[in-house]
């Protein structure tokens, strides 16, 4: 049948009606950390390098792919945002559980989220009293966590107490990367992958058993906001930020790896990388061309170290071309 070019006219404009449709439905239900992942690349045009993803294939109890991203950004916009915020986050603490305490620092991006709403802080609070009546870890370092290997995870809030409202996820995994009063810059020793790798793996099984299918975490363990004080060979240098960066990712990306096989329900993860800090180590967003290089080398490599991680391969000194001795073989 021959249609009049009216009716072709109709036609096309209820077909492009329906992609245009199409096309809003599928923003719409786009996953959080994917929409972020995609905003961030529009926004980070200057650490576009930075950027990468994996995959974990499906398993006989998740038969769905899980998507890794790894990003520039900032923890802030994934709370923030509600377009953005994950079910779930894994976030530094102390060895103490101290909320108050300024280390680590990335804590307090939580917290301060957290205290605007009354409720939900004193429930957190409560969670964290019942946590430090419990036996402490053999390798707790005195505190109540052990740095690396123990997390504690809090509902925000747990069923039944008030409903919550706020710039946060429904629940967070606290690992413990520091001590109360700081310090733990000093001793790399804890930082290693094989510490790192256990305690996000421990962080992933709880929030995927909880139900979780969206998840972030911001680099970890890497102490890169501090200056060592007891490091004459490396202080002050670009080269130490890079080394801990890339060991920091490294271990988070092994425990990806070791939780990978029993997971339920986590289709998506964001490993956050600070994009102020890129800004800062690299003069961006206008860098010098030796700058320029050096950011392109420090990316190629700690792809190689995100990669090398979901693979189950720990990173070493000779896999990348700046000399990390002191980080990856603390002695």
């Amino acid at each position: 049948m021959v249609r009049s070019t009216g009716d072709v006219r109709a036609y096309t404009f209820l077909l492009g009606a329906g992609v245009a449709l199409l096309a809003g439905v599928a923003i719409a239900q786009q996953s959080p950390v994917g929409a972020m992942f995609a905003d961030d690349q529009k926004r980070g045009s200057a650490i576009k390098e930075s950027f990468a993803t994996g995959e974990l294939a499906p398993t006989a109890a998740a038969k769905f792919a899980t998507r890794i991203y790894l990003t520039g950004g900032n923890l802030e916009r994934a709370f923030d945002n509600p377009q953005f915020r994950p079910d779930a986050a894994i976030v530094p603490t102390n060895t103490d559980l101290m909320l108050d305490a300024q280390s680590p620092a990335t804590q307090q991006v939580l917290v301060a989220r957290v205290r605007k709403q009354t409720a939900v802080m004193g429930d957190l609070q409560d969670q964290i009293a019942a946590r430090r009546k419990q036996p402490s870890s053999p390798q707790n370092s005195g505190g109540v966590l052990g740095i690396g290997v123990d997390s504690f995870v809090a509902e925000l809030p747990r069923t039944g107490s008030a409903p919550a409202d706020g710039s946060f996820p429904k629940s967070v995994c606290l690992i413990a990367t520091d001590f109360a009063k700081g310090g733990a810059i000093d001793r790399r020793e804890l930082f290693a992958q094989d510490r790192v790798r256990k305690g996000v793996a421990g962080c992933l099984t709880a929030l995927d058993a909880a139900g979780a299918r969206s998840l972030v975490l911001p680099l970890m363990g890497a102490a890169s906001s501090g200056t060592q004080t007891k490091d004459d060979a490396f202080q002050g240098q670009r080269v130490l930020k890079e080394c801990r960066l890339m060991n920091s990712l490294a271990g988070i990306a092994l425990g990806i790896h070791d939780f990978a096989p029993q997971r339920r329900n986590i289709r998506e993860i964001g490993i956050i990388q600070w994009d102020q800090e890129l800004a800062e180590m690299f003069d961006m967003p206008k860098p010098s061309s030796l700058a320029q290089t050096a950011y392109r080398q420090y990316a190629a490599q700690i792809k190689v170290a995100f990669q090398r991680g979901l693979a189950g391969q720990k990173t070493t000194s000779s896999d990348i071309d700046v000399s990390c001795n002191a980080i990856f073989n603390p002695q």
